[in-house]
């Protein structure tokens, strides 16, 4: 068995290898999706390390670059995200030894930490790895009991008509702190705009805020999922309140059970009220790797939004 890096020419084996390995599930593969996220992720190329025998992939192993900012400095990062073995080789290690050789080589680079919410399947596999268990992600939700259950048309979203408010965005330091995403230029129209996946829409005035949501089919009942809010300066009571009166019918109009937010960033967003429910920790299942070997992301400030830790 060889283990090398990945080169672009891989790609449709490595979707191939994806399918066999794990079906479609819930997240389609395709060659679109992986260069959207591996390729054209602002944060950089993604790491990949792919397994081969007899030259055929028989397994896979990417990280997902991201950078958090902590109070000005800047944490690099990986996503631990897509990964295959062939079936006819499971058992053999390769998940771990592709894995462990991977965070050599980030280690290498200068990387800080990596992170992920791995379902209860994968999770042990990871701790063994020393990964940690930083827990579930807190959530405020707010219950809408008198919506009527039906989803009006609502109109897609103009990314475009907000460009100049992306580009202020992108350009701006964000005050805090808590760790949060490095809004870099090109991040926003990536992760949502362009994400091939979900469609994103959004709430704005074109100058002061932005708030970025999507639709979710559940158990629960269509959810209003509040994925990230970016406010660049303190609103006018008056703003404030259109805001909150314009986000009322959005959600009404979308005919949604329930809406929800990072129970991490809501305690300091003035501007949204959702109810009396208390935050609880019932999101995804967050873990930590340090990378190097001082320091540990377990203590530090985290404020991740729901937009940060999807699956996708």
């Amino acid at each position: 068995m060889n283990i090398r890096k990945a080169t672009e020419s891989d790609i449709t084996q490595i979707i191939e290898l994806l399918k066999l390995s794990l079906g479609e599930s819930m997240i389609p593969k395709s060659e679109a999706l992986w260069k959207w996220k591996h390729l054209y992720n602002p944060f950089g190329k993604s790491p990949v390390l792919v397994a081969e025998e007899e030259g055929q992939l028989i397994g896979v192993r990417a990280f997902l670059r991201w950078e958090f900012l902590d109070q000005g400095k800047i944490l690099k990062a990986c996503r631990a995200v897509d990964t295959a073995t062939h079936p006819d080789h499971q058992g053999k290690g390769i998940f771990k030894n592709l894995t462990l050789a991977l965070i050599e080589d980030i280690k290498k680079e200068g990387l800080d930490l990596i992170f992920n919410t791995p379902n209860a399947k994968s999770t042990p596999g990871y701790l063994k790895m020393d990964w940690e268990k930083w827990g579930k992600l807190p959530l405020k939700l707010n219950f809408h009991f008198s919506k009527s259950g039906k989803q009006k048309e609502v109109p897609s979203s103009d990314w475009n008509s907000i460009s100049k408010l992306i580009r202020r965005i992108e350009t701006s330091s964000r005050e805090g702190t808590a760790i949060q995403t490095r809004i870099v230029p090109g991040y926003l129209n990536w992760r949502f705009r362009d994400n091939p996946l979900f469609p994103y829409q959004f709430l704005s005035d074109g100058e002061n805020y932005l708030l970025v949501y999507r639709i979710k089919e559940g158990k629960m009942g269509r959810e209003f999922r509040i994925c990230d809010l970016l406010v660049s300066q303190k609103l006018t009571k008056t703003l404030e309140k259109d805001f909150q009166k314009t986000l009322n019918e959005r959600i009404e109009a979308s005919g949604s059970r329930f809406s929800s937010f990072s129970g991490l960033n809501y305690p300091n967003q003035k501007i949204l009220e959702m109810g009396l429910i208390p935050i609880m920790k019932i999101g995804p299942v967050v873990t930590l790797r340090k990378v190097q070997d001082d320091g540990s992301p377990m203590a530090l400030p985290w404020g991740w939004s729901l937009g940060d830790l999807e699956v996708f």
